[in-house]
């Protein structure tokens, strides 16, 4: 653990991110294609099959739009982006949501479905006009739902601003490579936005009331650290004061080693299916996205600490053409950490830095030598006891 601390990804790299990131996907696509990856992390999560599709699908068209036109990688990784979008709109991900919703089978459904299709329309030098045209449909479902609630509900009676970020981060991809039409909405939310914030932090609350869009829970760390990544591409200057919040609030070294605590500073709470295992107040599932949270605001040196913890603590298995954590046993971490690596800053660059690793070499130093004391004292009594006993 202690030697992968110091060997982990450099992310600003993009190089070697890119080699790796095509050995997590291989691994991925495997498990998609011929394991139901799916499937299975559906009977874990409620929207297991949604987020691993979706997660996959973003990192391909990641390494589609870095490709070449029209070579073999970004033919291979459009594909698999699109196979993802089409598992997202299968009959098999609709059923797990409830279609009578404004919009339709809820915010959280058509947000990350339609920020994966503008994903793959962004990839592509020669846009799919059938593409475009279900873009722009998705694009207007989304903008009047958000006109008739700002944090539409991804379920009945139940609202997440962090669901609401990214369809609104698919509303400023249409302006990005379309004729600008949201802009104006898009400014109306961030304003709705700001009047709403959990009064504890100061951020974008977890959970709000889904008729006021008052916050019912602080903000947490399984959930901001995904909305600041889509919050960065919606309103850099907004983002960017979050971010402050966030890190004061949020950052926590256990052993030496950095993490993101599940609840801010001050604040009790347990472990539930959004955050994961909470472990000494450090929450696993904000931990594991915040690296793109950190390279979203410029911050590669603290992302590349966190993603080394990730490498020492995930015990990652690599060969020539795959690579996987924990044994491939989760394999929706690796969807996010891939993802999650993939990210590009947005020129929004801040100074903050978690220090070093010496604290945890020292811990480690003093507990190896506890033990080899313990076991050195053993040995001499043992050694003693048999020369007495002859």
């Amino acid at each position: 653990m202690n030697v992968r601390l110091h060997f982990g990804p450099h992310l600003e790299n993009k190089t070697e991110t890119l080699e790796i990131a095509v050995k997590q996907l291989n691994f991925l696509g495997n498990e998609i294609h011929n394991n139901e990856l799916g499937q299975r992390m559906q009977e874990i999560f409620p929207e297991g099959f949604v987020f691993t599709n979706a997660l996959y699908g973003l990192s391909c068209a990641e390494i589609a739009a870095k490709s070449n036109s029209n070579n073999v990688n970004q033919i291979h990784y459009l594909s698999e982006a699109r196979f993802a979008f089409e598992e997202i709109n299968s009959g098999y991900a609709k059923q797990n949501f409830i279609k009578l919703m404004t919009p339709e089978f809820g915010m959280y459904y058509i947000g990350w479905k339609n920020f994966l299709l503008g994903k793959i329309i962004a990839a592509q030098k020669i846009k799919d006009t059938s593409e475009v045209v279900l873009f722009k449909t998705y694009c207007k479902t989304i903008s009047e739902a958000i006109n008739n609630k700002f944090y539409p509900s991804s379920y009945p009676y139940s609202s997440w601003p962090a669901d609401a970020a990214v369809g609104i981060a698919s509303l400023k991809q249409h302006d990005l490579l379309f004729e600008p039409k949201y802009d104006s909405l898009i400014k109306e939310w961030i304003q709705k936005v700001k009047l709403n914030l959990d009064s504890t932090t100061g951020l974008v609350p977890h959970e709000v009331d889904p008729a006021m869009g008052k916050a019912i829970d602080v903000a947490r760390g399984s959930s901001i650290c995904l909305t600041l990544i889509f919050l960065s591409e919606i309103d850099s200057l907004f983002a960017k004061e979050q971010f402050k919040l966030f890190y004061d609030k949020f950052t926590i070294t256990r052993f030496g080693l950095p993490f993101i605590r599940e609840y801010p500073k001050g604040t009790p709470g347990h472990a539930d299916i959004d955050s994961g295992p909470v472990i000494l107040k450090v929450g696993f599932a904000g931990t594991i996205v915040s690296p793109g949270t950190f390279i979203k605001f410029g911050e590669i040196e603290t992302a590349n600490k966190i993603s080394a913890c990730i490498e020492s603590i995930g015990i990652p298995k690599s060969d020539k053409n795959q690579k996987r954590y924990l044994s491939g046993k989760l394999p929706i971490a690796d969807a996010f950490i891939v993802w999650t690596r993939l990210q590009q800053e947005n020129n929004i660059i801040n100074n903050y830095s978690y220090g070093s690793f010496a604290r945890f070499h020292l811990y480690s130093f003093l507990l190896i030598l506890f033990f080899m004391m313990v076991f050195c004292r053993k040995k001499i009594f043992d050694l003693i006891s048999r020369k007495s006993n002859k």
